[in-house]
């Protein structure tokens, strides 16, 4: 960032909450025309969410980690 004097800023969402509605909707579209991809990784059984916890250290899921109780 020195070498070429580089400028790094960031941001905090509730800057925008004034614009959440329009993006809840442009999201939608987006889904809707499958435009955006995502990745879920379903553990079955609370029985299991130990061991899906602990995956979430180890890299063992894609996307969100959901354990699926009924």
């Amino acid at each position: 960032m020195l070498t070429f004097s580089a400028l790094m800023q960031g941001f905090l969402v509730h800057n925008y909450e004034d614009r959440f509605d329009a993006g809840i909707r442009q999201l939608a579209d987006w889904l809707k025309e499958e435009k955006l991809k995502y990745a879920e990784n379903v553990v079955e059984g609370l029985e299991n969410a130990p061991k899906a916890f602990i995956g979430l250290f180890a890299g063992e899921n894609l996307g969100k980690q959901i354990v699926k109780v009924s």
